[in-house]
């Protein structure tokens, strides 16, 4: 998945830069990438200019590769970039265009991998590692956005079930304090059932027929006369 090409193109140059990239190329190949980044970015300060070719972009690139594999990911993608925009040959852009992507890739950059690895297909559709990166990470990325949506789902459902539980306390809540007042208030004459008020007013009409017996029972006791002798 994250292979990575080192361009050999170094050799053929003259000058400083090409002192300095056989002596970045020999570091990479012991694998002392510190002191490959060094010379390559040695070489590219030796260049005249910057002009596109095989020479600035090689050595762009190269120095990438070293970044890379010191886990420098941002400076690799972005040495990366630049030997694409430095080439001038469709296997050159290529070439730095996989690298790129191999570098998104491992910044978690998954649309950036897809729009490199596009990019070299585009210049070189039989390049089979690039087509195999591009399928990876598009599955990968799918994968991706099918776990958020059903952590969006469930996070979705717990909030539902908190806000169910709440509601639900709450009317517990409501109808305990409904009862302590119905059972501290004094009952409303008004809100007595229609059989509570059969009772009750049966239960007066007995009271006033004993009253009312007790009362026509004295009337008719004889009254007791004293003589007067």
């Amino acid at each position: 998945m994250t292979r990575i090409l080192l361009l050999a193109a170094l050799l053929l140059v003259t000058g400083d830069d090409k002192r300095a990239g056989r002596r970045g190329n020999a570091h990479y190949e012991a694998g002392r990438y510190e002191e490959a980044a060094a010379a390559y970015r040695e070489g590219l300060t030796a260049l005249p200019d910057r002009d596109p070719g095989p020479v600035s972009s090689g050595l762009m690139n190269n120095l990438g590769a070293a970044l890379y594999r010191q886990g420098d990911f941002e400076g690799a993608l972005t040495a990366f970039t630049g030997g694409a925009a430095l080439s001038d040959s469709p296997g050159d852009l290529a070439r730095a265009s996989y690298n790129a992507g191999n570098a998104s890739f491992r910044k978690d950059d998954l649309d950036g991998a897809l729009a490199h690895y596009r990019r070299t297909l585009l210049r070189d559709p039989s390049d089979a590692a690039a087509r195999f990166n591009y399928e990876y990470v598009k599955r990968k990325k799918q994968e991706q956005q099918e776990n958020q949506q059903q952590q969006d789902q469930q996070q979705q459902d717990q909030e539902q079930d908190q806000e169910q539980q709440q509601q639900e306390q709450q009317q517990q809540q409501d109808q305990q304090q409904q009862d302590q007042q119905q059972q501290q208030e004094p009952q409303n004459p008004e809100d007595l059932s229609r059989q509570e008020a059969e009772r009750l007013l049966e239960a007066l009409e007995n009271e006033e027929e004993q009253l009312l017996r007790q009362v026509q029972k004295m009337k008719s006791r004889p009254r007791r006369v004293e003589k007067d002798w």
